[in-house]
């Protein structure tokens, strides 16, 4: 991305040459990573600025350049190839600008008000929380949903790659980019994590159930409920999600609708042994076909059903209209916050 820096001039050029109370704008110093200049505005203001230039506008980049910045007398403006929300959001909250070659900004100082937001990313290919997300990634879920498992727990790189199975390199990719996020931080110690309800926020706007089928039971919930906990004990791979798995950990909703996740393959069998039929609509039963092992990790037996972990309960119900969100919050503060 360096070769995209000395278009940093002619991307703030452009912007402020649009505004109509601009008068001028003169850049007085350029360097590979930083840009200076002085914005003359129409009623006689003059605002000194001072661009620094990322390849990547990661959070715990402009964190630190928060920090630094902060008493400087220039305006700072944080530009990059793009900008994401969370950093955006960074800039805001120390009253610094933004700008992307994405189209995005918000330059806000004293009388001077610009904003320009929801263009998407025109350089997907260096930012990373997608594929990171990516629902094919189980290597990568499975060290997430470890690290989550327990908040506080510290971890040595190469324990944590040994107990999820996998190499060290991918465990060191995935603390790099936790950290760069500002999610995570990693000194002597190890790694921990600081913010996993961002860290669970993210994930879940990437997150999505690709496969399910809709049923119907003429059983009241709790009845079908208790079946569900019989078909697991007769050996049908299944755990309950949404809300039916949420109100085990923290019951702060009612529901109507049975959430489940199941093999694809012990489908057949669970539809005879609790007595639900497909249906096209009306559906109180749905079925999550679970893609992997993944769905099932930390699985565990509460009060007579077994129920999916905090964690992907947590991910299910954030999918779920209504209350959905509300109950996500729930099991986090009770189970994953502690």
């Amino acid at each position: 991305m360096k070769q995209l820096l000395p278009e940093a001039s002619a991307v703030l050029s452009d912007l402020f040459g649009k505004v109509p109370g601009i008068r001028d704008f003169r850049i007085s110093d350029v360097t590979s990573h930083e840009l200076k200049g002085e914005i003359s505005l129409y009623n006689g203001e003059i605002i000194s600025i001072v661009a620094h230039l990322l390849d990547r506008a990661v959070p715990k980049t402009v964190a630190e350049i928060t920090v630094r910045c902060g008493k400087e007398m220039d305006y700072t403006i944080i530009m990059a190839p793009y900008i994401s929300e969370a950093s955006a959001k960074l800039c805001k909250d120390s009253d610094m600008g933004y700008c992307d070659y994405s189209g995005n900004c918000l330059i806000s100082y004293h009388t001077l008000y610009i904003s320009n937001q929801g263009n998407p990313n025109k350089y997907p290919a260096e930012y990373r929380p997608k594929s990171v997300f990516n629902p094919s990634a189980q290597i990568t879920s499975r060290i997430l949903r470890e690290l989550l498992s327990d908040v506080s727990k510290v971890w040595k790189i190469k324990k944590l790659s040994e107990k999820v199975g996998c190499s060290i390199g991918m465990a060191s990719h995935i603390k790099t980019f936790l950290c760069e996020q500002n999610w995570a931080i990693m000194d002597s110690n190890g790694l921990r994590l600081t913010d996993p309800e961002s860290l669970l926020e993210e994930w879940s706007k990437k997150y999505s159930v690709d496969s399910m089928i809709s049923c119907y039971t003429l059983e009241p919930i709790p009845v079908f409920e208790d079946k569900c906990f019989q078909a697991y004990q007769e050996g049908i791979r299944l755990c309950m999600t949404g809300f039916s798995g949420g109100v085990r950990y923290a019951p702060v909703v009612r529901y109507s609708k049975v959430h489940i996740w199941i093999q694809r393959q012990d489908v057949s069998a669970f539809l005879k042994m609790t007595g639900c039929k497909e249906v096209d609509s009306g559906a109180n039963v749905v079925l999550y076909l679970s893609p992997g092992e993944d769905v099932f990790v930390d699985s565990r037996e509460i009060r007579g059903s077994y129920v999916a972990s905090p964690v992907q309960v947590y991910l299910d119900c954030m999918q779920i209209k209504g209350r959905g969100e509300e109950m996500a919050e729930a099991v986090f503060a009770k189970e994953i916050r502690k």
